[in-house]
């Protein structure tokens, strides 16, 4: 896990240099435990180190990879340079320094994730007569690269964005992972090509200035939405989305951009119990996989059924480990999952902490928090996951597992319910609403109101609250919940789940912590779920059932028989109240895109209807100050 970024100067410029450093340097905190460069030109390579690179590598003289050259001794006359953030994980030794080239500097590779099934890759590249000089796994990227060209990416499982220069063909091969796990932005100009793993790093470079894209504000403002499109809140600056990659020929200039992976289409026709047999294997060899690691791996734990699941199995794969579980607790409030976490911990006999984040915290630490999101947050909850992540730096943790994506698979959201209803007749349909009212509220009157909202295209409308002068402007965008579960779980995975994602690798890249999310990024598991009929995914009213049955053996009682669903929550309207003139001075002061007295005038309405709302007013207000001053 790391960070990445890269340059080429279509037009010579002699500032590639200077604008690859700070690229560098602005994404530091992804990789504290070393730096590297390469600068290319027609002649040849040059690997390139810092003050940040280790003294042991720069000393190195095993690999053709180790750097000589100090940046501040590179001469013009360079058109391309990679620049790479190493966290330390897999393979600890200088072997693992980047940018790495093969052995014969015709490939070369700046690399951020973790391709989990290395081990197995490594010895089938091996016996195909490939040989191997370090323990890494970006080495093996470099040999399937070469054994099996573009569809390398077809092998490839865990979190991934990389790019690879191939000398010989002359082009850059930018690959991401399927579900978005790891991020990759760009720029393509008439002067350069630019890549990243964070925004910030064009900005900080001078490569693009500062905008806000419009479309994508009142988008985020107004219906949650974050990088739904190619261009987000940053104009200028593009994300490569998930299960693509880009092919640059350097010559030509020319780019081109493909999809590489589908979710399947196919059904399982199975028994109950062999299905439920297939899902617990399946989990069971996602997490072994991402226990692999030359450091600790921790847990997050929430008390929900995911986090559980993971600390469960994990126990029983490593039964003579201690694991470190991390949790944010909210003592006192109803969605509070303490207890439930206390019992995981207990019966997986592990060492838990906690962290409990507060008001007075939140507000202090917001601009702090969107900087290292680089997006205003668009829940308050993102604090409370960047707290566990700097509770387990505290405690010395760099890898932690979490259980992001497990709903997008086996359909646990209230939502996820209503295609379920939707995809079976009358009457059964009825009788399955009623199944579900131990777990939801009023199921009955979520289901009609929602048919009625589908109806009349009904969503909420925040027109009053913009200076915009257009009909119509500031109403929430409604989108018709899907007719069956696996449509509806398709259109969860490949679309908000990403930004969760987003959110989960900016949390803890904040303070150096690699997170890994077996449920989310697991080839085949993934598969296996979307094989499976949607409509075998709740059984008696129960969300996640299959999840359920899967690890029953695994998670405490109380856990498994489990109907509520909480989320990952925090005191979000006390918060607001308390904190009303802070708020109010703060949107005072923001663009003049807003009806500052109608807000003024509704706050205390809109604080406790639309919470959300006024959280991503105030803090778009935030980081647009935030990156206006960088």
């Amino acid at each position: 896990m790391c960070g990445i970024a890269g340059i080429i100067s279509k037009s010579g410029a002699p500032a590639l240099k200077e604008q690859v450093f700070a690229m560098s340097r602005a994404i530091r905190h992804r990789g504290p435990d070393g730096e590297g460069f390469a600068f290319f030109s027609e002649q040849g390579s040059l690997p390139v180190y810092s003050d940040d690179t280790p003294l042991a590598i720069r000393s190195n003289r095993s690999f053709r990879y180790m750097p000589e050259t100090a940046i501040s001794e590179v001469a013009e006359g360079y058109a391309m340079a990679f620049a790479h953030r190493r966290l330390s994980i897999i393979d600890l030794s200088e072997a693992g320094h980047q940018p790495m080239c093969d052995s014969t500097e015709k490939l070369w590779i700046t690399y951020n994730g973790e391709i989990y099934n290395y081990v197995e890759l490594r010895e089938e590249l091996r016996q195909q007569g490939h040989v191997f000089l370090t323990q890494t796994d970006t080495e093996v990227i470099l040999a399937a690269y070469k054994a099996w060209g573009i569809s390398c990416l077809e092998r490839f499982n865990g979190m991934f964005a990389f790019v690879l220069f191939d000398r010989q063909k002359q082009e850059l091969f930018c690959a991401r992972d399927r579900a978005g796990v790891k991020p990759f932005y760009y720029i393509n100009t008439k002067d350069t090509f630019a890549f990243s793993s964070e925004y910030k790093a064009f900005i900080k470079a001078g490569l693009v200035r500062f905008e806000v894209n419009e479309a994508q504000q009142f988008d985020y403002l107004v219906n949650a939405n974050l990088e739904t499109e190619e261009e987000s809140l940053f104009r200028h600056i593009r994300e490569l989305k998930p299960a693509h990659y880009i092919h640059y020929k350097l010559h030509t200039q020319e780019l081109s951009i493909k999809r590489y992976y589908e979710l399947p289409s196919g059904e399982i026709d199975l028994g109950e119990a062999e299905l439920v047999e297939r899902v617990e294997q399946a989990l069971l060899n996602a997490i072994r996989l991402r226990l692999r690691s030359d450091v600790e791996v921790g847990s997050c734990l929430s008390g929900g059924l995911d986090s559980s699941v993971i600390a469960g199995m994990v126990k029983a794969l490593q039964p003579e480990t201690r694991m470190q579980l991390f949790t944010a607790v909210f003592k006192g409030e109803t969605f509070d999952e303490s207890a439930y976490a206390a019992s995981v911990a207990e019966q997986v006999k592990g060492s838990w902490q906690t962290v409990s984040p507060t008001a007075d915290e939140f507000f202090r630490d917001i601009k702090e928090l969107n900087y290292y999101q680089d997006l205003p947050v668009w829940s308050s909850s993102t604090y409370s996951q960047h707290r566990v992540m700097k509770l387990a730096a505290e405690h010395g943790v760099k890898v932690l597992l979490d259980g992001q994506g497990a709903d997008e698979l086996f359909g646990g959201y209230a939502h996820h319910y209503l295609a379920y209803w939707r995809e079976n007749a009358m009457p059964l349909r009825l009788k399955l609403i009623r199944e579900a009212a131990p777990t939801i509220a009023s199921p009955y009157q979520l289901y009609f109101r929602q048919g009625l909202k589908d109806l009349l295209n009904a969503s909420n409308n925040f027109g009053a609250y913009f200076t915009k002068d257009k009909k119509g402007f500031g109403k929430a965008l409604h989108t018709p919940f899907a007719s069956d579960l696996n449509t509806e779980l398709r259109k969860d995975y490949t679309g908000r789940l990403k930004s969760f994602l987003k959110c989960e690798d900016r949390c803890s890249m904040a303070f150096g912590i690699e997170s890994r999310v077996p449920f989310a990024d697991d080839i085949s598991l993934v598969d296996l779920a979307f094989s499976i009929r949607g409509n075998r995914k709740i059984k008696n009213g129960l969300s996640k059932y299959l999840l359920r049955e899967a690890a029953k053996h695994y998670i405490p009682s109380a856990i498994y028989q489990r109907r509520d669903k909480v989320g990952f929550e925090t005191p979000l309207t006390n918060w607001l109240k308390s904190n009303k003139a802070l708020v109010i001075d703060e949107l005072k002061n923001s663009d003049d895109f807003m009806h500052f007295s109608r807000l003024s005038q509704d706050f205390d309405r809109l604080v406790l209807q639309k919470p959300g709302f006024l959280l991503r007013l105030y803090s778009f207000s935030v980081w647009k100050k935030v990156f206006s001053s960088l």
